[in-house]
């Protein structure tokens, strides 16, 4: 009789709500982290960094790193893909706006594989992990030119929220812009600079409704 009743309190507390709601939070940890009903994650940042090459200051100093303050608008869709506008200043060198596309493939790698560390801040970094390819505005020589730029950067999360709809995280990356001095719409002198930056950005995530898009159906 003392078997049955402590076994009829033990399925009682495990189909509790009560219970339920325990492991709720550990639910949410699925390795798709609200993509779905928040498709589009947008973010902003704001870095400093150190430059290595710049082209205003090749001539007379090649080798002195310089320092830069730099923006960025970031607009991805799942979290995976999409664009980036970032103007960088530099008080000494040549400031510029760098147009891009962000690119995430750890997303859909994990999600491809069904693998997670059911860990927010473990897989949200991993999927951070990416590069920026574009093209840089700028004018070195006193005329609007432009150049090709590619860079590589990663999150580390700080602080994510249980509803997962935003995040601070500390931004790490490096870019390079390069340009020759016979490209028809690059300056008149070769470019090949480098900027490595750190920062603090701030991402929230809203339904676009991208996800549950589809055509009409006849």
């Amino acid at each position: 009789m003392r078997s049955a009743l402590l076994a009829a309190l033990v399925l009682t507390i495990c189909c509790s709500p009560a219970s339920a709601q325990v492991r709720a939070p550990r639910r949410a940890d699925d390795g798709v982290y609200g993509r779905f009903s928040s498709d589009l994650a947008i973010s902003f940042g704001v870095h400093g960094g150190a430059v290595l090459g710049d082209p205003v200051l090749a001539n007379t100093r090649p080798t002195d790193a310089i320092l830069s303050v730099s923006a960025d608008v970031r607009l991805r869709v799942l979290d995976s893909a999409g664009i980036v506008i970032a103007p960088e200043w530099r008080p000494n060198g040549s400031s510029r706006l760098f147009a891009g596309i962000d690119v995430r493939p750890g997303f859909f790698t994990r999600f491809l594989y069904s693998l997670t560390a059911r860990d927010r801040y473990v897989d949200l970094f991993f999927d951070s992990i990416g590069a920026d390819i574009g093209a840089v505005v700028f004018a070195p020589n006193g005329r609007v030119s432009f150049a090709f730029s590619v860079g590589f950067g990663c999150e580390i999360p700080l602080w994510v929220p249980e509803d997962l709809t935003g995040a601070f995280a500390l931004r790490l990356g490096a870019r390079w812009v390069g340009a020759g001095a016979n490209d028809v719409f690059g300056p008149a002198q070769h470019v090949d600079d480098w900027t490595v930056s750190a920062g603090l950005l701030i991402r929230f995530s809203v339904n676009a409704g991208i996800a549950s898009w589809e055509p009409s159906r006849y």
